[in-house]
């Protein structure tokens, strides 16, 4: 029998990932549980303050013989891999009947670009009878809930993501960064945001505490493989598997804004005032059809702040992002993440019409790069037999450059 299952919020600053724990149950539940080909990573609104930055739930298509004893082993090794302690809210959506998906779409939608209340999460599954698993407040339902209204009917992406072994955790991570400047003009345009040329920084790479060694983002399964095997290293890895993933589409960023806290979206409007702040901080004054708003492009944006730096009054633009709460200090602001030049309003324009955004180092998981414009990826997903590898015997070679 075919089940789908949604997990979120099993990990914390301390350690632990939701994809390990996915990871896991592909690797440890076989036979009564068998995680079919691909296991999808949802990536929800990056504006949620009180979620990571990366804001990720994952879904399962499983196969078992037993659901009612699917659902004790699932949420067994829930507990067993979710920090608790350090904070997690773990929640677990089971649904027996993957043709009952549709209806956690609107779900998926509105958690992409707002906030969604974990309240409405549980009246939605209580009303469609689907079964539900918790751990501390129980937050993570509503991405478990959203996450399994995400499939590759949408744009999407792959990654594949290799895990430490435990007697790595915490210790820092060695990858020979000119393997993955090789890996990276190897295989362009396949694989994107592999590592930052302005910075000279490698990004396949996590620098936390948590089981992930290092994670490959492409446009098929094949492409991520083949990257990953291009890495140098010098550490024994646990596994690596291979997910379908919202990454790098935008997608939270296709409505126009209701400019309610924490949304994300865009708005359209004419640029009024350019102001450059301590820091170098770039502040925005727009008007959008008679209403003031405004948006700000922050150091740590690299390319998008000096692009904002260059706007000029008159200068007709749409501004995407997240709506930050207002202060006593400062009023609501888009924090920027992307900007389209439509027109200008001088006689010099100091920026041609076009998409402009952040630099790699800064890119929200969900940020599309300028590689993808064109490439969209909707439609049937393309199998790769080996999309699923564990016990790994030794490191890729020795490192010398790190």
């Amino acid at each position: 029998m075919h089940c789908l299952v949604g997990i979120d919020d099993t990990d914390s600053s301390r350690g632990y990932c939701t994809t390990y724990l996915a990871y896991r149950i592909a690797t440890d539940l076989r036979p009564d549980v068998k995680v079919l080909p691909y296991p999808r990573l949802v990536r929800l609104n990056p504006n949620i303050p009180f979620k990571t930055r990366g804001n990720a739930a994952v879904c399962l298509r499983i196969e078992t013989p037993d659901p009612e004893v699917a659902f004790e082993m699932l949420a067994v090794k829930v507990t067993e891999l979710s920090d608790v302690e350090g904070g997690a809210n773990s929640g677990m959506v089971f649904l027996e009947d993957p043709s009952k998906s549709d209806g956690f779409e609107h779900l998926y939608l509105d958690a992409l670009s707002g906030l969604v209340s974990p309240h409405r999460v549980r009246r939605f599954l209580r009303d469609q009878g689907t079964k539900k698993f918790e751990l501390g407040n129980g937050m993570g339902l509503v991405g478990a809930a959203s996450a399994l209204g995400f499939d590759e009917r949408f744009d999407h992406t792959y990654e594949l993501i290799a895990y430490r072994r435990e007697e790595f955790w915490g210790l820092r991570r060695t990858i020979d960064s000119s393997s993955v400047r090789d890996m990276d003009s190897r295989m362009f345009p396949h694989t994107f945001n592999n590592y930052d040329y302005q910075k000279r920084k490698v990004l396949v790479a996590p620098h936390g505490p948590d089981p992930v060694f290092a994670g490959v983002r492409g446009d098929s399964p094949r492409s991520v493989i083949e990257a990953f095997q291009m890495l140098e290293y010098d550490e024994h890895i646990d596994g690596r598997m291979v997910y379908v993933s919202n990454q790098h589409t935008d997608a939270h960023l296709q409505h126009e804004l209701d400019w309610k806290v924490y949304s994300s979206g865009w708005f359209e409007g004419t640029v009024r005032q350019v102001q450059v702040g301590a820091g170098g901080h770039v502040y925005l004054t727009i008007d959008a059809e008679g209403r003031e708003r405004n948006a700000a492009a922050y150091e740590p944006t690299g390319d998008l702040r000096r692009t904002a730096r260059l706007l000029r009054p008159g200068d007709r633009v749409r501004a995407f992002g997240g709506v930050r709460r207002a202060t006593t200090l400062h009023p609501k602001v888009l924090n920027l993440e992307k900007l389209e030049v439509i027109s200008s309003g001088g006689r010099k324009p100091l920026l041609p019409k076009g998409t402009y955004i952040s630099s790699p180092r800064s890119n929200r998981h969900l940020t599309k790069p300028l590689i993808r414009y064109g490439r969209e990826n909707p439609g049937k997903v393309a199998l790769a037999d080996d999309w699923l590898e564990s016990a790994f015997t030794r490191p890729r070679v020795r490192v010398e450059n790190r």
